[in-house]
């Protein structure tokens, strides 16, 4: 474990074609996880008709800076589809088994599944649930009021995370990005979670939240709490999203 570091780097050097099983013409792993049998799945609000205030990228970013609360906040279907569709949205098939969305992946692989724990979300029960960016709607894979608690201790942050409105969690699924590009696909699922998350932070500027993103959590309380399978299966990146009270000074 002392050399993991330089392992890593060493073993996921480019290229290596004898990892590669695009060449070996194993089949193409789907790009979206099934829908298990008996979930609900719930259309969203169309991101493209849902009107923002326009904040300029300049000042998003500068206004930016880590949260240390939140306030008791909610949010609602309309804003939950638009911060869903910046993240990982479907925009189009540019080729038979291409697809490009909102954000950059590497051969355009997307080896992310985006989960989110609902904790005040308007229209939706206490629970877990997953993205499915090519319909833009939700799967219903966990109602269970206790969600968010469980969410709260595995992130390790239990006082912030229970005041968020709503929780995002990026899942891996590395044979994606892996079945495409040998080794180096490793590489490729956590710098696109880095790309995702920024893509929250500023399109939840425009609705006057607050992310706090994290990769401190519990591996397997997060595994555990949304049924993930270890295996093929891997927690990355955590991103709660609440609002802050602004502190208001009188002259």
């Amino acid at each position: 474990m002392k050399n993991i570091g330089k392992e890593f780097i060493k073993g996921t050097q480019y290229p290596d074609y004898s990892t590669v099983d695009l060449l070996l013409r194993v089949p193409e792993p789907p790009h979206e996880l099934p829908v298990r049998e008996g979930r609900t799945i719930i259309k969203l609000p169309s991101p493209k008709r849902f009107k923002i205030p326009d904040v300029p990228v300049r000042k998003a970013i500068e206004n930016w800076e880590p949260v240390g609360f939140f306030s008791r906040s909610s949010i609602n279907l309309k804003e939950l589809s638009y911060l869903l569709w910046c993240t990982q949205g479907f925009r189009k098939m540019v080729a038979e088994s291409i697809q490009l969305r909102n954000v950059p992946s590497s051969g355009a692989r997307y080896p992310l599944e985006t989960y989110f724990v609902a904790s005040d979300v308007e229209g939706l029960e206490t629970g877990l649930y997953r993205y499915l960016p090519r319909s833009n709607s939700i799967v219903a894979e966990r109602l269970d009021s206790d969600l968010t608690l469980e969410m709260s201790t595995a992130s390790l942050n239990f006082k912030l995370m229970t005041r968020a409105a709503v929780t995002f969690l990026w899942v891996a699924v590395p044979y994606r990005s892996t079945w495409a590009l040998g080794n180096r696909g490793y590489r490729s699922v956590f710098i696109e979670a880095g790309h995702t998350c920024q893509n929250l932070i500023m399109a939840a500027a425009n609705l006057g939240y607050e992310v706090f993103p994290t990769d401190m959590f519990h591996d397997e309380l997060i595994t555990t709490l949304a049924g993930l399978d270890p295996e093929t299966q891997w927690p990355v990146y955590l991103a709660a999203v609440g609002k802050v009270e602004k502190s208001v000074t009188v002259a």
